[in-house]
């Protein structure tokens, strides 16, 4: 499964960067701010996204876009979570997290993304 990393910190990206891989996932990208995120949606799956980066509470503006426009797993990653109104049945992770908690995140959404490509698949598939 192809991971974006929408992260204005790079100490903190690297460290998502390496439990994602170690979990197995394939890292597409990292991401500092929307137009980054959407310009790279395009080559991953599933993305974990800050709420709130450098060009403001943008996190779930970039979800809802990453979602619509190439139908991306999201899961949020913030330290406060009070920020998403709505997370619309998206993961929560509170920073800082565990690796555990963050690997069981994508791991969820990566299962939903899988679930919605099958969905789209042919009957005869």
């Amino acid at each position: 499964m192809r991971l974006l990393i929408v992260e204005d910190e790079p100490g903190i990206a690297l460290v998502i960067e390496d439990v994602a891989i170690d979990a197995g996932f394939e890292i597409t990208g990292i991401a500092g701010n929307m137009s980054e995120a959407l310009e790279l949606g395009s080559e991953a799956d599933i993305a974990i996204i800050d709420v709130r980066l450098g060009d403001g509470i943008t996190g779930p503006s970039i979800a809802r876009a990453l979602f619509s426009e190439f139908g991306l797993g999201v899961v949020y990653f913030t330290m406060t979570p009070d920020l998403i109104a709505k997370p619309e049945g998206r993961a929560v992770v509170t920073k800082p997290a565990r690796p555990e908690r963050i690997v069981d995140a994508l791991s969820m959404a990566a299962k939903n993304a899988s679930r919605r490509e099958q969905a789209h698949l042919p009957l005869n598939a």
